[in-house]
Formats: C-alpha cells, structure tokens, sequence
C-alpha cells in the first residue's frame, strides 16, 4: 500500500474507535466505501478474522499489505490500550511520507525530462541539420573542418546511446509500476532503488526525520527508546543510519543513558543532541523528537528546491554552449567562402 492509503487507513481506524466502534464493525464500514474490489476483499477478511477472536495485528500482518511498522505498533496499541491514539500517530507520519515522496517525484521528473529534451535537440542539430549545411558547403566549393565532422559523428552516436538509455529507463519504470499496480514486488527493484537511496544526502536525511519520528512515536505509546530503535531498524534503509543504530541499541543495552548512546553513536549531534538532553530531563522526550523531525523534514524540502534551483541554469548553460559551438562550427565556412567572394 501506497503511503497516502496508509495514512488514510490508519486515520479512518482513529475515527473509529474514537467513535466507540468496534475493530471488526470499523472494518466492515471502511469495506463498504472500499475503492477497489481487492481492497474491499482485504477488509472484509480482516473483519472476519477479528470476529473470529484472532488479534488486529495478526489480521494486519495476514494481509501481507501493511508494512512491519504498522503491525507492530498496532500490536503496542492493543497491549496498552492506545491503540486509537497510536494509529492517529501513525496517520501523521505517512501522511508527511506520502507528501515528501511527492516532492521527491516531482524535483526528479523535472529534471529527466529537461536531460531528454536536450539529448532530443542534440540528436536533431547533429543527424538532421548539420548534414544539410554540410551539403550545402559542399556545394559552394567548402567543406566542414575534420575536427567538425569527427564531432559531429561523437555527438550524434553519443546523444543516439544516451537517449536510447533513457528509452530503457523509461521501460524499467513503467515495468516496475505496472508490476506494483498488480500487487508484485520485484526485489530486484527495490535492491536497485535501495542502492541509489544509500548514495544520496536527501535519502539520509530522510533517514534521520523517519528515525526521529518513530522515537517520538513509539516514547509517546509508552514504549522504551530501545524498543523504538529496534522499530525503526525496519523502516531506516539506509545504511550509515542502521549500523549507528545498532551501536546506539548496543551501547544503551550495556546500561548507557539515551544521550551518551547517541552521542557516542553519533546518531545525531550538536543542537539536536541538547534537545534530546533537554527533552529526556524535562520528560518531554517525544516532543523534542517530533520538533527535530520536523526540523530534517524542512530540510529535505530545503535540499530538494536547492538541487532544482541549481540544475534548471546549468541545463540551459550546457544547452546554450552547445548550440552556441554547434553555430560557430556553422558559420567558420561560410564566413571563409564570404571572405573569398569579396
């Protein structure tokens, strides 16, 4: 399930029980306005399950849609009794993961198409425009300079691969979203996306607010800071995030206060690491983690404005440079053959 459906799912839920309603009653309503057959299916098995004594979180994990989070914190919430307040929690938390992947999309489709369309217009220039110069000239008793042509040819065959490329990333994404649209997960997608999301300053400090918030959720329901990790160990992909995380679940098993596990961890530092202190004296741990999460959440929106503000200039400088040379390649001859008239 996407992270808007969750979120919609896991607010519906709060609503509900709020209410006064019964899981397995709740479940059944959420079925009737269903929007697809599937899920409809879902909730209404789900709600058959409840009624036959077996627990929310068994019926969540059954239905293989619901993320390790989800089911374990709804396990916390039945154990505890907060059950309504942990899912409007959790209703929170997707709903910003749902907004930030929108954000992420759109700063990476803008830039993909604007890649394209210059390869497009540099395959065009060099296999359709310039040959007709280059006739031309010919004609005139000219002709292009070696190091013209010899470029023409790198151009067009290296502006030819590179969209062809991009032809077979576009086929990758489609396959890849047709085959999530039907409900299969292809590993060796994940692995790929799992990979570049290591390697980028966005993904960690996506990592960071993810982290951040599921501390403070999981402080808020009553549970220890190592329980947390431990949750979050799940959902944090990256991997200089998950090895600090084991050190600091490590260090905080030996004994070792929050705040000296994370800083010798080095989880977090500097302000966010007084927070934490300030937080765990003042017993306001939860609020000082949701404050630092938010804090790594405007800075994602921050570093993603930033890589747009800084490649839409650089593709129109590379673009004008090219075309610029490609003119200049133009009209050398012709200025020649000008010259040779007068």
């Amino acid at each position: 399930m996407k992270a808007r459906d969750l979120s919609e799912f896991c607010m519906q839920m709060s609503f509900l029980l709020e209410a006064g309603i019964s899981l397995d009653g709740g479940l059944n309503i959420l079925a009737e306005d269903a929007s697809t057959e599937q899920e409809k299916l879902m909730l209404i098995n789900m709600a058959k399950r409840i009624e036959e004594g077996v627990p929310f979180t068994v019926a969540l994990q059954e239905t293989e849609e619901f993320p390790v989070y989800i089911v374990k914190m709804a396990e916390v919430g039945e154990a505890t009794g907060t059950l309504e307040g942990i899912m409007h929690s959790l209703a929170d938390y997707y709903e910003k993961e749902n907004m930030l992947a929108k954000l992420i999309k759109n700063a990476i489709t803008y830039p993909m198409i604007m890649i394209v369309m210059l390869l497009l217009v540099l395959f065009v220039l060099l296999t359709k425009v310039m040959p007709i110069f280059e006739s031309v000239y010919q004609q005139l008793g000219a002709q292009l300079s070696p190091i013209t042509k010899s470029a023409m040819q790198i151009g067009s065959v290296f502006s030819g691969v590179l969209l062809l490329i991009s032809l077979i990333f576009a086929i990758f994404i489609a396959t890849a979203l047709f085959f999530k649209k039907k409900g299969h997960n292809l590993k060796w997608t994940e692995q790929i996306l799992n990979y570049i999301k290591g390697r980028s300053k966005i993904a960690y400090l996506l990592s960071k607010r993810r982290l951040s918030a599921i501390l403070a959720i999981s402080i808020q329901s009553g549970l220890s800071v190592e329980k947390g990790i431990e949750m979050a160990q799940d959902i944090v992909h990256e991997k200089k995030i998950q090895q600090r995380m084991k050190e600091c679940k490590n260090e905080i098993q030996k004994g070792e206060l929050l705040y000296d596990a994370l800083k010798t961890a080095e989880l977090f530092g500097g302000i966010d690491l007084q927070m934490i202190k300030v937080g765990s004296q003042s017993g306001k741990l939860d609020q000082a983690l949701f404050k630092m999460s938010q804090k790594y959440e405007d800075e994602v929106d921050t570093a993603v404005e930033n890589m747009i503000a800084r490649f839409e200039p650089t593709m129109v400088a590379v673009l004008g440079l090219i075309v610029g040379m490609i003119l200049l390649a133009v009209m050398m001859p012709l200025v020649g053959i000008m010259a040779t008239i007068g």
